[in-house]
């Protein structure tokens, strides 16, 4: 799931915003340079991905995709996900998206820890950001964005004519996943 996704989940399981962000950020064995809230987050973050990288939609999704975007389709599924949960937003959440999306970037702000690898003025367009997965030129944003912090040249930046043209298939498949991981998401606030 990309981060819309992530931090709905995060506030449906009462954690951490920034842990959310900071899922993708840090990598490794956490330490106690983070609050434990934030080390909750990132875990919970971790939990997601590999929950969601396992779900048989999630990899059907993925078979979508031709070479040389199919080298990509893990990352292009989570996009097109967070596409189809804008366009799906009431079904999960009863404000509007840029009310929420308001809100996640203030709450990841305040949580922000000092020892993240970049500074909490990074986020001041994280709202912007998460509402513009509404619209193909967020799409384009978010695709360009993957593509250059991509070591090696890739085709992530020219995939939005396939995300397009799958745009049912990510509709059909998103409640499925969104319902799998908002279980594993209650079972492990249940269990901390």
């Amino acid at each position: 799931m990309n981060l819309l996704a992530h931090l709905l989940l995060a506030e449906n399981s009462d954690t951490s915003f920034a842990g959310q962000i900071l899922g993708d950020e840090v990598k490794g064995r956490l330490d106690a340079r983070f609050p434990p809230a934030i080390r909750r987050g990132i875990r919970l973050h971790r939990a997601i991905d590999t929950f969601s990288d396992a779900h048989a939609g999630h990899q059907r999704l993925r078979r979508l995709f031709e070479p040389p975007l199919r080298r990509y389709a893990g990352i292009l599924v989570d996009i097109g996900l967070d596409r189809a949960l804008t366009r799906q937003w009431q079904a999960f959440h009863p404000l509007p998206l840029s009310v929420f999306a308001a809100h996640a970037q203030q709450q990841a702000i305040a949580e922000w820890p000092r020892a993240a690898p970049f500074d909490a003025a990074r986020l001041q367009r994280l709202a912007d950001v998460l509402a513009g997965y509404s619209q193909p030129a967020g799409i384009q944003r978010a695709l360009d964005s993957v593509a250059g912090r991509l070591r090696r040249d890739n085709p992530v930046a020219s995939a939005w004519p396939a995300l397009a043209a799958r745009a049912e298939a990510f509709d059909e498949e998103l409640a499925p996943i969104m319902h799998t991981l908002q279980a594993v998401v209650s079972a492990r606030a249940d269990s901390a």
